[in-house]
């Protein structure tokens, strides 16, 4: 999140014209003109988390840390938690992949604030490794949607279900009984990743 507001604010488009000035078609340019009044404010800065910070006692979370700094420097300004996001793939092609960084922002700033996790989570084993690679807590993203669609509140309740019994399956199947037992050690890294769960140059 914020490291995109640090380059629109330096004035420069990534393209060389802005995206408005990139789309000639009236419907998409509707879309994406609406998408950025809506969601895009690069006029914030860090500083505005300070001022958020003295306006209020109610938790503060900032969603869409993929950067170990960026996260030190929310937890700095007496942010409560940050949200490891990078908001489903949509904001930058080939963004930073969110379980790739959680271990390195979960050792930064774990203990200290809630570190959110809640990329590509389909299921209660996606929050197992999630959880063991540090996350304090696990958002459902997308698959409560399909239980609306097919059901409303009760297929809501029913995804949420599957989600608990198989977290509680696969936490079993590890030989933890606890989700506090759960850290780096109920996991075997393989292919891209080292013994240290850093990805593999």
């Amino acid at each position: 999140m914020l490291a995109g507001i640090s380059i629109a604010r330096k004035g420069e488009s990534l393209t060389g014209v802005g995206l408005r000035d990139s789309l000639k078609s009236p419907l998409p340019r509707a879309a994406v003109e609406t998408f950025l009044d809506v969601f895009s404010t690069p006029a914030l800065t860090w500083d505005d988390i300070v001022r958020v910070r003295e306006w209020t006692s109610l938790p503060i979370i900032i969603k869409g840390i993929v950067h170990p700094d960026d996260a030190a420097r929310a937890r700095d300004m007496g942010v409560n938690g940050v949200w490891i996001s990078n908001h489903g793939g949509r904001q930058i092609d080939a963004s930073v992949p969110t379980l790739d960084v959680l271990p390195e922002i979960a050792k930064r700033v774990g203990g200290d604030v809630e570190v959110i996790f809640d990329s590509g989570v389909r299921g209660g084993s996606d929050a197992f490794i999630a959880l063991a690679l540090g996350a304090s807590l696990v958002a459902i993203g997308r698959p409560y949607a399909a239980g609306l669609a097919l059901a409303g509140e009760d297929g809501v309740s029913e995804v949420l279900r599957n989600h608990l019994a198989e977290l509680d399956i696969t936490l079993g199947l590890a030989g933890r009984t606890q989700l506090s037992d759960l850290d780096q050690a109920a996991l075997r890294h393989v292919g891209r990743h080292d013994e240290t769960g850093r990805l593999r140059g």
